[in-house]
């Protein structure tokens, strides 16, 4: 069997320590890697420690930002007393696409999953709870993951 060189191999193993990828797939990004000129790769290098070194969370809502806090919690446009809980900053970055709500947000960076021992504790719940003050009257909006099929009944399953 065909071994590639051992950086190579290196290089293939990390991608596939990658969301979603795959051995197909880091072979593929590797050898196109290997083909791309290094100024590009050095593009892609100093975008990768550029996020690793500016971003963080926001200390109100957790969403990852650039500034301290972020630019929604910072907004004085926004309406505090309205929270809508994400999942995930890409699910805020979804909710803000519709243009249509005006409040802030809360982002958990994941969801219970008892399966993959998730429970409150890995969530990002503890500066949530002083958000919630009892002069607002208004509950915490959720944005969960949209069902995959509705029933007629009403009842959505996956």
């Amino acid at each position: 069997m065909l071994e590639y060189a051992e950086p190579i191999t290196k290089l293939i193993d990390e991608l596939k320590r990658l969301p979603s990828i795959g051995h197909k797939s880091a072979q593929r990004l590797a050898f196109h890697i290997m083909r791309t000129p290094d100024s590009e790769l050095e593009r892609l290098i100093t975008a990768i420690l550029e996020v690793k070194q500016r971003i963080v969370f926001c200390s109100i809502c957790n969403n990852l930002t650039d500034i301290e806090p972020c630019r929604i919690c910072a907004s004085t446009s926004r309406d505090h007393s309205v929270i809508c809980v994400v999942e995930e900053p890409h699910s805020l970055v979804a909710v803000e696409k519709t243009r249509s709500f005006k409040g802030v947000y809360h982002v958990l960076h994941g969801s219970l999953s008892p399966i993959r021992h998730i429970g409150p504790n890995e969530l990002h719940l503890a500066n949530l709870l002083p958000r919630l003050k009892p002069e607002n009257n208004r509950p915490p909006a959720q944005a969960a993951r949209p069902a995959r099929h509705a029933h007629r009944d009403g009842d959505a399953r996956r």
